[in-house]
């Protein structure tokens, strides 16, 4: 079974959502243990999309540094944020 080229890009857009808050939780220190467990709710929800951006960024936060994953969410703040803002760009 094929999924329509919308249906996939908006799962993709709401992955990267996902991925994007969850990166920014971890950012702000909220425990592994405790983003998994919003995973399993989402999982629960059949909110698949949730689920793989929180699994994705959970896998990245065991080998990246925090610098790094600072650098990704700037990245992302354009995408997800008003023009000049970003909690992260004069912290670095």
């Amino acid at each position: 079974m094929t999924t329509p080229l919308g249906e996939s890009s908006k799962f993709k857009e709401q992955e990267n959502l996902y991925y994007y808050l969850t990166v920014l939780s971890l950012l702000d220190g909220v425990p592994v243990y405790e983003l998994e467990l919003e995973l399993n709710a989402q999982e629960d929800l059949e909110n698949y999309e949730a689920c793989s951006g929180i699994q994705k960024a959970i896998n990245e936060s065991e080998y990246k540094t925090y610098k790094e994953l600072k650098l990704i969410a700037i990245e992302m703040d354009d995408r997800y944020l008003a023009d000049g803002e970003s909690s992260f760009k004069n912290n670095l």
